[in-house]
């Protein structure tokens, strides 16, 4: 971020998984700790518990934006509604960080992480490449809403500062051609999307 100088860094996470996840985050750790030490040694590698923990973690854009806020004295803001965190948060305890949920994952074919990564990249810059049509599976009217607040909101920040980066997952920054979302709403303010492994490569602003 120091390459783009926001004088705002906005993350889409809502400010209730920001609390609850501070509140719970540590129990959530000796939970995973505890499956594990059922299950055989170097469970901790297979890639389905690597991404159950990312998971279960503080995410990192929150760690990035807290340690950019820190350093640099720039606020930072959750902007994300919550009703999903709402509805799937308080279910990690006692179903995603069960014994039995551990054990199911080590049972699935493993990978490389770094494969797993470099795919989810691919992905993100062929449907960044074209305009595709969105497709209609449960859950996206709840994702179009978010989308849409998330992009009402960066909108009145925006016209209050210099430069707000806000940091989110590739998936809501897609030109779809038959719906609208959090790019398509923004376009007019000719915003620029940029991926991780972009920015180090980035000139300073």
């Amino acid at each position: 971020m120091h390459h783009l100088g926001p004088d705002l860094v906005t993350v889409e996470i809502s400010p209730f998984s920001l609390g609850y996840r501070l509140k719970h985050g540590r129990g959530w750790q000796r939970q995973l700790a505890a499956a594990l030490a059922e299950l055989p040694a170097g469970a901790e590698r297979h890639l389905a518990i690597q991404r159950l923990a990312a998971q279960v973690a503080l995410p990192f854009e929150v760690r990035a934006a807290g340690d950019y806020s820190r350093r640099l004295n720039v606020p930072w803001r959750p902007l994300d509604l919550g009703f999903l965190s709402r509805r799937h948060l308080p279910r990690y305890a006692t179903e995603l960080l069960s014994p039995a949920n551990l054990e199911a994952l080590f049972a699935t074919a493993d990978g490389a992480l770094a494969d797993f990564v470099a795919g989810q990249f691919r992905r993100a810059r062929q449907a960044w490449a074209g305009a595709p049509r969105r497709r209609i599976l449960p859950g996206v009217p709840e994702t179009v809403r978010r989308e849409r607040f998330l992009a009402r909101r960066l909108r009145r920040l925006v016209s209050r500062h210099r430069r707000v980066v806000h940091l989110g997952g590739w998936e809501h920054l897609v030109a779809w051609e038959d719906s609208p979302g959090l790019w398509p709403d923004l376009a007019d303010l000719k915003p620029r999307r940029l991926l991780l492994d972009e920015a180090d490569r980035l000139p300073d602003f």
